[in-house]
């Protein structure tokens, strides 16, 4: 996998700025921006869920909030549906953002790092990256944000719930 300067990516401003350092604990949601971050470089893959595969917008996220031991159902609709609204201003790492891309429904997502950025799988022939919603073409597509109800619970870092 190619590393980061090869990639062209910059990394957010800290990202992962809600860590305790002292417990080692952390909400699940920076868990899931961790797995997210881990992706970074894979190929998009429409209705793709695995690192093997590639992945798409929520493919990637269904992953990333598994690996953090939060359900997420698959596409896009259905995880806007599934999580609770929060205003752009209320955004944490680890928040879902959602866009409309083509017509009326919600059919792209990605995971918010801080700093007005998030990661998703963009599309046909690019890999996961980062994005700013500042950029005129995702401000323009934006809907909303969503936080999952398991978002704020805390675990060790690194580690799983039913690992313990």
């Amino acid at each position: 996998m190619l590393d980061q300067a090869q990639r062209g990516d910059k990394l957010p401003y800290d990202p992962l700025e809600t860590i305790d350092t002292l417990s080692g604990m952390h909400p699940r949601a920076i868990e899931a921006v961790v797995q997210a971050v881990a992706q970074l470089g894979t190929p998009y893959q429409w209705g793709g869920e695995s690192t093997e595969k590639g992945f798409d917008c929520s493919g990637l996220t269904q992953h990333a909030y598994k690996a953090a031991s939060i359900e997420l159902p698959r596409t896009s609709a259905e995880q806007y549906r599934a999580t609770k609204r929060i205003e752009r201003e209320a955004l944490r790492p680890g928040d879902l953002v959602f866009f409309r891309l083509n017509a009326k429904r919600i059919d792209h997502v990605g995971i918010y790092v801080g700093g007005d950025r998030f990661i998703h799988a963009p599309s046909s022939g690019k890999t996961v990256s980062f994005a700013s919603l500042d950029n005129v073409f995702w401000a323009g597509k934006y809907v909303g944000g969503g936080r999952a109800a398991e978002a704020n619970e805390l675990q060790l870092a690194g580690n799983r719930p039913e690992d313990f």
